[in-house]
């Protein structure tokens, strides 16, 4: 019966263990994965501003660079936002 409960009770302390209180670099991991979302959003917004003036463009030209800024501008937030996450990522 005593080795019953110890397998049992192994498994279950190990994952309560799990389950507990973040270390200090799973910390600083959460707070770059919030730093990333606030990259991609940033990127995400001014792309989303370009896009308008290009709407509002009175050339072909004119529309077509800055529908390309836009692009690149996402691009840049994307990419910098999947780094965070990775840097996060080894945190955890």
């Amino acid at each position: 019966m005593k080795k019953l409960f110890t397998l049992v009770a192994l498994p279950l302390a190990a994952s309560l263990s799990a389950c507990g209180q973040d270390s200090a670099v799973e910390e600083r991991g959460d707070m770059l994965e919030e730093r990333a979302d606030a990259v991609e959003n940033v990127g995400d917004d001014r792309a989303g501003q370009l896009e308008e003036m290009a709407d509002e463009a009175n050339t072909d030209a004119r529309e077509d660079a800055l529908n390309a800024r836009a692009e690149a501008v996402d691009d840049i937030g994307d990419d910098r936002a999947e780094a965070l996450n990775e840097r996060a990522d080894t945190m955890e």
